[in-house]
């Protein structure tokens, strides 16, 4: 990020009110500012991917700096996981109920 991509990104959260989202060029990724507390201004980094221009989920997955990244990163990329969600996905996925003729 160039210098004034930064003087862009801090002008933008000034004038953002608190919980308002800041769309960024990264699809699927907002900048959020939280009320401030005790005079300490708070900006997370929302990851929201959107399948059709619609978000995934309403409120996607917050962050606050590289390390909480670093571990959801870590959590993400364990083969376990993909393991357990194909399993629940192979028997809990959602099927066509049965029509029942009557």
């Amino acid at each position: 990020m160039n210098s004034e991509q930064k003087k862009i990104l801090v002008k933008a959260i000034e004038q953002t009110s608190p919980w308002e989202r800041i769309p960024t060029s990264i699809e699927g990724v907002f900048v959020v500012k939280t009320p401030e507390h005790n005079n300490i201004q708070t900006i997370f980094v929302e990851l929201n991917p959107s399948i059709k221009g619609q978000p995934i989920k309403k409120r996607g997955v917050y962050l606050k700096n590289i390390n909480e990244l670093e571990a959801f990163q870590e959590i993400i990329n364990n083969p376990k996981i993909h393991e357990l969600l194909d399993t629940i996905t192979q028997y809990y996925s959602r099927q066509s109920v049965t029509r029942i003729e009557i």
